[in-house]
């Protein structure tokens, strides 16, 4: 019997090419595998072809690139592409542009990678302590003591990022959820999840859903905060929407001032909209006759 090993060894050096990495089809992938490999039988690992095995056994090593027809490409996974634990996937700046205790708690998460990758990983060896004085969530290594006022902030759970998964199936066409309800119910489903989401063309429809949802469990994990957080926090949830809020918005009172901001911003919603219509849609418009009349004498 040919070992997992060996299989995964002669498939890397083959996507490899002497250092210079080149994608392969399946097919050629497959027939090279047996040509070296004459005992190899994926059924003896309890997967039905090539490709069960390698998204069951090579996931950190091999991904799918996409298609060619009905044949599927893979490449390897570089060492910027090797997925930590449910696809790691930081919002909005990087810790190369921020620091880490820049502004409310959930700004942190969104901007600091190593925020995020620790919150999201339900059995790393990291902690995140949150310093209700500075409001500061500092990444704590194994072994280190943290300040005796700091509030531990708990991981994610897996099982609540596996239901975020199952919700994020559920809102789609049953076509598209055969396929993905297979994956979620393998061992270590997030490392062929999110190829297979990418294949289907759901990938950033998936990291918007999933990026929303982990920010509202992180704010659900925090302890309570004064009030004077909560506008910051808002804010950031809507960064994560990709809506800009003016920073002068949230001070403002419900009065004239507040109304006027409101019209504005409707105006310029309705034309974004009517530049994006076709003429048939706009000669469907349905007008006020006064403000047309007063269109064409102002001409």
């Amino acid at each position: 019997m040919t070992e997992e090993k060996e299989v995964i060894a002669l498939v890397v050096r083959l996507l490899s090419n002497d250092g210079s990495p080149r994608p392969i089809r399946g097919n050629q992938l497959s027939a090279t595998v047996k040509t070296f490999l004459p005992d190899f039988n994926p059924e003896e690992f309890h997967c039905r072809n090539l490709r069960e095995f390698l998204r069951k056994h090579a996931a950190n090593e091999v991904m799918e690139l996409g298609r060619a027809g009905m044949d599927v490409i893979y490449g390897l996974r570089s060492a910027g592409q090797q997925q930590p634990l449910f696809e790691v996937t930081p919002l909005g700046k990087t810790a190369l542009d921020t620091t880490p205790d820049s502004g409310a708690p959930l700004n942190q998460l969104l901007a600091d990678r190593r925020v995020w990758k620790t919150f999201v990983t339900p059995d790393s060896p990291f902690r995140l302590f949150l310093a209700p004085s500075t409001r500061r969530i500092t990444v704590l290594s194994p072994g280190y003591t943290p300040d005796p006022s700091w509030i531990e902030v708990p991981h994610i759970s897996a099982d609540i990022l596996l239901q975020i998964a199952k919700d994020f199936i559920a809102q789609l066409p049953a076509v598209q959820q055969g396929p993905l309800v297979t994956a979620i119910e393998q061992p270590r489903w997030w490392l062929g999840f999110f190829d297979l989401l990418t294949t289907l063309g759901l990938k950033m429809r998936w990291i918007y859903f999933r990026r929303r949802r982990i920010a509202e469990e992180f704010e659900r994990a925090m302890p309570t905060l004064p009030p004077e957080s909560a506008p910051t926090q808002v804010q950031a949830r809507d960064a994560v929407l990709g809506i800009q809020t003016p920073a002068h918005h949230a001070a403002l009172p419900a009065s004239e001032p507040a109304l006027a901001l409101q019209k504005s911003l409707l105006r310029r919603i309705a034309s974004d909209a009517v530049q994006r219509m076709t003429d048939t849609e706009l000669r469907a418009l349905n007008l006020p006759l006064g403000y047309v009349v007063d269109a064409l004498t102002a001409r």
